[in-house]
């Protein structure tokens, strides 16, 4: 028993081991971003992730890492633990980059002339020209198990009208500590040398009951006059990042 336990450890570590050598592309990842819940009135918060991804020939691979926000909703220091499955495109040479970079410029100058964007003239050629110049896109999806580990934030006070006739209080209510979220998303990346920056819009969302939203309104004189809860479980984030290529 001990020797055919001790021989599948060996085909374990000897399958991960040549996975690792077909590996085309690893790379670890640190990025910083914004998780905004999909939901009126409920702000924003700052999302710090670090990762480490693995890509084969044929661009397939994974990514695991860990990620932190300080609070959501309200609620401090959320942990999570991602997980996907992903697939990289082929990099494009430095003449398609360019290429398409132009295009890219050429696009948005033609939209801020139709339509006006607020960036002016310089801004929509360079922002055009950049957002295309990326060398290859990254589509994933995942999971994130993760763990709140704050507590249901205290009630948000307002008031307005005549004397302050009308109220209103909101918070948010941790309902579980646990979360369990699924992920969908992309990462344009911008290779220079070993290095990648990273811009990754994504959507999530919570497979458990984790948070509600709050809120109950009334009127001076006469107390609570309606009350709502949303569970909050669409997220979508946007980060920045730079990983290195090994």
């Amino acid at each position: 028993m001990t020797k055919r336990v001790f021989k599948i450890i060996i085909a374990a570590v000897a399958s991960l081991m040549s996975l690792n050598a077909a590996a085309q592309i690893r790379d670890i990842s640190f990025s910083a971003g914004v998780n905004v819940p999909m939901y009126k009135g409920v702000e924003s918060d700052a999302v710090l992730s670090l990762n480490y991804g693995q890509f084969y020939w044929n661009g397939l691979g994974f990514r695991a890492g860990l990620q932190w926000s300080p609070s959501v909703s309200d609620v401090a220091n959320a942990f999570g633990v991602p997980v996907a499955f992903a697939y990289r495109t082929k990099a494009r040479t430095t003449k398609e980059r360019i290429y398409s970079g132009a295009v890219g410029a050429a696009d948005a100058m033609e939209n801020n002339i139709l339509y006006g964007n607020g960036y002016g003239t310089v801004g929509s050629l360079a922002g055009g020209f950049l957002m295309n110049l990326f060398s290859d896109i990254e589509y994933f999806v995942g999971i994130t198990p993760g763990y709140i580990a704050g507590q249901s934030c205290s009630k948000h006070e307002s008031a307005w009208g005549a004397s302050y006739q009308y109220w209103e209080n909101t918070w948010t209510e941790k309902k579980n500590a646990f979360s369990l979220t699924l992920d969908a998303g992309m990462t344009l990346n911008y290779s220079i040398w070993r290095f990648d920056l990273k811009l990754t819009p994504a959507f999530h969302y919570n497979l458990i009951n984790s948070l509600a939203y709050q809120s109950s309104r009334g009127e001076k004189g006469v107390g609570v006059t309606s009350t709502d809860t949303q569970p909050l479980r669409w997220f979508f984030t946007l980060s920045g990042g730079l990983a290195f290529r090994f």
